[in-house]
């Protein structure tokens, strides 16, 4: 419908707007132009398989530490509901273990300077490095071969001694006799000598060294007790080695105990 001029009389119509000639209306309108669609190339591009490598990392590093936590729990659990009671558990708390409130092995973290005598070598090349002669009979060298222990043995379990390797309690009895054989050492500092005392299992053989002699024993069982729980320390009335360190790694607030017995 045509519009109607305002100035116009009611009632007059407005005349049909003028056609220009050689152009119809429906010219005045361009269609609208198409652009081509892009489309993703297939195949892996080198940014697409830059995002695959790192999610897969991070997948990665995700699983493994979920995978150690687990492993720790699950150890923890399976080592504190371990019964200590076993066959060569003979004997009745000894004198040696009297003058003990805590089981030996605890520490303090290390500071400047402190330095275990048996690293100083490769702190200081020049540097000469000492350790103390073996006490006749006593035990000088300990291997575990599965879980890769080679340490000079010390006579003494304290604080200083354990610095150098692992600690012969004193009073404990000596390699191949019978009795028990406490032997003690750090998990976390000073080298780490028994950093991996809860993978041992039974079956797994200890060799303790009294100079060239050589005794092995034979991992009977492994357990977790507190600090002050001293039942680590009884004689026994059959050659045992006790292996001492504190538990867990880095965390320190109970004892790890291993028993072996001498193989015949």
């Amino acid at each position: 419908m045509a519009a109607r001029n305002p100035s116009a009389p009611i009632g007059t119509r407005m005349p049909p707007p003028r056609a220009v000639p050689g152009r119809s209306h429906a010219a005045s309108f361009s269609p609208l132009r198409s652009r081509p669609i892009r489309t993703r190339k297939p195949g892996w591009t080198p940014r697409r398989l830059a995002n695959a490598l790192l999610l897969l990392v991070e997948f990665g590093a995700v699983m493994a530490v979920l995978w150690w936590v687990a492993g720790t729990v699950s150890n923890w659990r399976a080592l504190v509901h371990e019964s200590p009671a076993a066959p060569v558990r003979l004997g009745t708390a000894g004198l040696f273990a009297s003058a003990l409130e805590v089981l030996p092995g605890s520490h303090e973290a290390p500071t400047a300077g402190s330095i275990p005598l048996p690293l100083r070598g490769f702190m200081d090349p020049g540097a000469a490095v000492v350790l103390p002669e073996p006490v006749s009979g006593g035990p000088s060298r300990i291997v575990i071969e599965a879980i890769g222990v080679d340490s000079p043995v010390v006579a003494g379990d304290s604080a200083e001694d354990l610095k150098m390797g692992v600690g012969h309690h004193p009073g404990s009895a000596n390699p191949g006799e019978r009795g028990n054989l406490v032997l003690s050492g750090h998990n976390d500092v000073y080298g780490e000598v028994f950093r991996r005392l809860d993978q041992l299992a039974a079956g797994d053989e200890i060799t303790v060294y009294s100079g060239p002699e050589m005794f092995t024993y034979v991992v009977r069982q492994r357990w977790v007790v507190e600090p002050d729980d001293l039942t680590a320390l009884q004689p026994s009335q059959v050659p045992i080695v006790t292996l001492i360190s504190c538990y867990p790694y880095l965390v320190d607030t109970h004892r790890i105990v291993v028993v072996a017995e001498l193989s015949h």
